[in-house]
């Protein structure tokens, strides 16, 4: 292990340390002793490292185990946030439709308000119209042909009155179609 990174023997790590000028009677201690110190320091520093490296090994677990934890929180909060997330969907979802349906409700209902008062005016121009030609066939009775002199025929007054109203319904179906365009460009 240690020994083998220095590349030697204790004994040799020693003197290589010391130096070849190096002598016991310098240090004040004999050989023996300190080679014995250098083994004692050499196996405290291999069960020190030994030690590390346990240490080392638990602290990555706990931490392999706590990043775990954490992550399951994570995704517990995450699962948390969502599940808050879709519920304020929901119930935004729910107002919406309530409110879509209020809406609906009111234009449904201002739509058959409209349909009403169309079909009131609708049977108002028909009455006036059908009073219009009415007049105008009784003022045409009452007319006389300009070259005889005798009233003008029955026969005669109500092709006038039908081609007039077929006149009428043509103009009618021009500016409905003129109103459709008009809308379209817009």
């Amino acid at each position: 292990g240690i020994n083998a990174e220095y590349g030697g023997t204790p004994s040799e790590d020693l003197e290589e340390h010391l130096g070849p000028d190096d002598s016991a009677s310098q240090t004040g201690l004999d050989r023996g002793q300190l080679l014995e110190k250098y083994q004692l320091a050499l196996n405290e520093r291999d069960k020190i490292l030994n030690q590390n490296g346990q240490l080392q090994h638990k602290i990555a677990e706990y931490f392999r185990k706590k990043k775990g934890a954490d992550e399951r929180q994570e995704v517990e909060k995450s699962v948390t946030d969502q599940e808050q997330r879709y519920t304020k969907c929901l119930q935004a979802l729910d107002e919406l439709e309530i409110e879509n349906d209020r809406v609906q409700k009111e234009s449904e209902l201002r739509i058959s308000e409209e349909k009403e008062k169309m079909e009131e005016k609708k049977s108002h121009v028909d009455e006036m119209t059908l009073q219009y030609f009415e007049f105008k066939k009784g003022v045409a009775k009452q007319a006389v042909n300009s070259r005889s002199g005798k009233p003008l025929a029955l026969k005669d007054i109500d092709q006038c009155v039908m081609n007039e109203k077929k006149k009428e319904e043509e103009v009618i179906a021009v500016r409905l179609e003129n109103i459709k365009l008009i809308n379209k460009l817009k």
